[in-house]
């Protein structure tokens, strides 16, 4: 390979190293960081964009994967939004001051932290979520713990032995857990093995565990249980879930709020 190819190649496989630590990468920036000048940037980005290795914008480029992410995390958090805050202001109600929740990943749980920031309340909030972190940080009335850990792949949320150790060194009022299923019979699940070790060990940890979850969850399973009906408080849910579920669940002691 002539020496200006092999160069271009390493320049390219440079570009997309830069952009996967960095949310973007102006051509003025690239130009340069690599002392060439803006059309062989250019010509670098249209090749990159065209092998799905980034996404062009106005002057620069992002890392295609982080835009993949934040895309499919802000469509999670879009659907049945309306249900999902009803259900955050809902379960935010069950708190008070001076008490303290550990919060589980998830878009529902997100509407549990901000109506919590809404209503006011001055309490200690502990979580696992990136996201729900970055939302209560720099909040007067909220103690914040973050729970160490890894994070997950493809999910902003801290998971593995160093999450669940601290988790076993805490404990709290309320666990408000999200689901990826809520069946009657086994209970509540989680997506895959880590987060579900880590909801396992928020609800063993807290006085009350408080599902909460839209009607789209009931009657189904995901990929991992991790609470059986019996260890249940409380269920936070919408208008829509099906009356035979809620009617079940109550009959296994469940306390199911409705909203």
């Amino acid at each position: 390979m002539p020496r200006s190819a092999a160069q271009a190649v390493a320049r390219r496989r440079e570009l997309v190293n830069i952009l996967a630590r960095r949310q973007s990468l102006s051509i003025a920036d690239a130009a340069g960081r690599f002392g060439v000048n803006g059309m062989t940037i250019r010509r670098d980005m249209k090749m990159l964009q065209d092998s799905g290795a980034v996404l062009r914008c106005y002057g620069g480029a992002v890392a295609a994967q982080r835009i993949t992410f934040e895309f499919a995390f802000d469509e999670r958090r879009r659907s049945r939004l309306a249900e999902k805050r009803r259900i955050g202001r809902a379960a935010a109600g069950l708190i008070g001051d001076g008490q303290t929740a550990f919060l589980d990943t998830g878009t529902t749980t997100l509407e549990v932290a901000r109506a919590i920031v809404a209503r006011g309340i001055a309490c200690r909030i502990a979580t696992s979520s990136l996201v729900i972190a970055s939302e209560l940080w720099g909040r007067e009335q909220i103690e914040l713990v973050l729970l160490g850990g890894q994070v997950r792949r493809g999910s902003p949320d801290l998971v593995g032995p160093g999450t669940e150790l601290m988790l076993d060194k805490l404990s709290a009022d309320f666990a408000f857990l999200g689901s990826e299923g809520l069946d009657v019979a086994r209970g509540s699940f989680a997506d895959d093995p880590l987060a579900a070790q880590v909801a396992g060990h928020m609800a063993a940890n807290a006085k009350k565990t408080v599902v909460v979850a839209d009607h789209s969850k009931l009657g189904k399973v995901g990929s991992v249980q991790y609470l059986p009906v019996g260890d249940m408080d409380v269920l936070v849910t919408d208008k829509a879930a099906p009356a035979e579920i809620v009617a079940a669940l109550r009959r296994n002691k469940v306390k199911v709020v409705v909203v």
